[in-house]
């Protein structure tokens, strides 16, 4: 690894541990000693595994431009070199005046408590005020997580990704091409859950993501639509071939087992598939695709349903 790439590595790997961490204790009260060990070395793991392979583009991952961290920190500058200004002149103000109250033969204890008093006040206002710049730099960090494309675990894209994906799609007054919609469920994953715990779960949802970016051609995207449940946006493609790749991605779960505890896992999937047409809005497409997953667990999971 190259030497100036090594301090953005690590700050980036200590990003995918506090949000590990974060996802552990909010599941679970506390982690035992395996789990833990486990939980650090599966994500070294997953972050040397996208570092080799190419995956890992910082920039994108930390879903915030240079530019944004920039104006924030420039922000956060200026407020505490304001504040620091500020503080430096009320002291100095005020220590002048306690000077007048002791300048004479007898010392006023009355004026020195009030001017104390005033001191007091002013810095606490300056407290108050430096605070909520604080908290509205706060604020500003939050929307820009919100509006970051990656989900943090599974560097899918994420579900505000896929609604301003979906718009941009959905506002247009034609197509140029056909697109499909894959929504995709991993089959019994509560279960998973519950038996192996959510570290393992954890696991099995980064490995389906990867599958799923082996199947997809350029320009596909995949999104985590939340918990263990996907979207995938096809495009320049017609029926059969939607249905290619969603037969594709089927075979390659079967055929592919996460290991867990020494054993391989089997996992499958359910797919519903649908056509996004003229006159879609987010709410009627996914609502169709979820019909059509719908049809494929009551169907006996792992297998593809459609629905137009």
């Amino acid at each position: 690894m190259p030497h100036s790439e090594i301090n953005p590595f690590l700050a980036y790997l200590c990003k995918e541990l506090s949000i590990q961490f974060d996802v552990a204790t909010k599941r679970q009260k506390a982690l035992s000693s395996p789990e833990f060990s486990e939980l650090i070395t599966a994500t070294v793991q997953e972050t040397l595994d996208a570092y080799i392979s190419g995956e890992l583009d910082l920039q994108s991952y930390y879903g915030f431009s240079a530019n944004d961290y920039k104006v924030l920190a420039q922000k956060s500058i200026d407020s505490y070199s304001t504040t620091n200004n500020r503080f430096t002149e009320i002291t100095e103000k005020h220590a002048d005046l306690i000077e007048e109250s002791v300048s004479s033969d007898l010392i006023e204890f009355g004026k020195i408590s009030e001017k104390f008093g005033d001191i007091q006040n002013h810095l606490n206002h300056e407290v108050q005020r430096a605070n909520k710049v604080i908290k509205e730099l706060s604020n500003q960090v939050k929307n820009l997580e919100i509006k970051t494309t990656l989900d943090p675990l599974t560097k899918t894209y994420n579900r505000h990704a896929l609604q301003e994906h979906l718009l941009a799609i959905l506002y247009k007054e034609h197509f140029n091409y056909d697109m499909y919609a894959l929504m995709i469920d991993i089959d019994d994953f509560k279960l998973i859950n519950d038996r192996y715990g959510h570290i393992v779960g954890d696991k099995v949802l980064i490995f389906i993501a990867k599958i799923m970016k082996k199947a997809l051609r350029d320009g596909d995207r995949v999104y985590r639509f939340g918990g263990e449940e996907f979207i995938i946006l096809i495009n320049r493609t017609d029926k059969e071939g939607a249905k290619l790749i969603a037969e594709r991605l089927l075979n390659l779960c079967r055929q592919n087992k996460p290991l867990v505890q020494n054993k391989q896992l089997a996992v499958t999937l359910s797919i519903g598939l649908t056509k996004i047409v003229k006159g879609d809005t987010i709410d009627s497409l996914v609502g169709r695709s979820d019909s059509a997953l719908y049809k494929a667990k009551n169907s006996g999971k792992d297998r593809l349903e459609m629905e137009f």
